[in-house]
């Protein structure tokens, strides 16, 4: 059997508002099986930032994540505006939570956080030479803690568990392994 889009026969939304959307499908596989409902999240899309200082450090945000009740060490990230490109929206995020903008930020392929579920794609950015420009503009300022860590550090932290959040850990992984700080076959810097 040839693997081929499912048809969607009708769509009913259970929750639009800025916090979520949420519909339910109803679909027909190819093979014919009706699945009703089929639930699918459409949040907008987000990006990521491993930024780099000039001594080659990682810019790293602690803060409260409500979902899971946790202080958690992540990337800077956030949404994408309805009328802003992803780079705009990683400098945007990038400045408005740490102060920092970035010499140059390289864009790498989009990936989806679970194409099960959710309808959007994360768009990964690696940013050299960041530096301080300004003060925290977010409206977490006071609620997201930032610092830059070596990345053996960063590391360190993946592997024991500090990272709560995966997409940011493969981000990371993505970014080190494309500048080549890290060697797949070898794992060493």
């Amino acid at each position: 059997m040839t693997v081929s889009p499912w048809k969607i026969l009708s769509t009913k939304f259970i929750i639009n508002d800025s916090w979520m959307t949420l519909r339910a499908d109803r679909c027909e596989t190819t093979g014919g099986r009706i699945l009703d409902p089929y639930y699918v999240q459409e949040p907008p899309n987000w990006v990521q930032v491993v930024a780099f200082d000039a001594q080659n450090r990682i810019l790293l945000n602690r803060q409260y994540r409500h979902g899971t009740a946790e202080i958690c060490t992540e990337i800077p990230c956030g949404n994408v505006g309805s009328a802003e490109s992803p780079l705009q929206a990683a400098k945007r995020h990038l400045l408005h939570k740490t102060g920092y903008c970035a010499e140059k930020l390289e864009e790498l392929p989009s990936v989806c956080p679970n194409p099960a579920r959710y309808s959007n794609k994360i768009v990964p950015f690696w940013a050299l030479n960041v530096l301080k420009v300004s003060e925290q503009k977010s409206e977490h300022v006071g609620e997201i803690d930032f610092y830059f860590a070596p990345i053996n550090e960063v590391l360190n932290l993946i592997d024991r568990g500090a990272f709560q959040q995966p997409l940011h850990t493969a981000t990371v992984f993505t970014v080190l392994r494309t500048r080549g700080l890290i060697s797949v076959a070898s794992g060493q810097l």
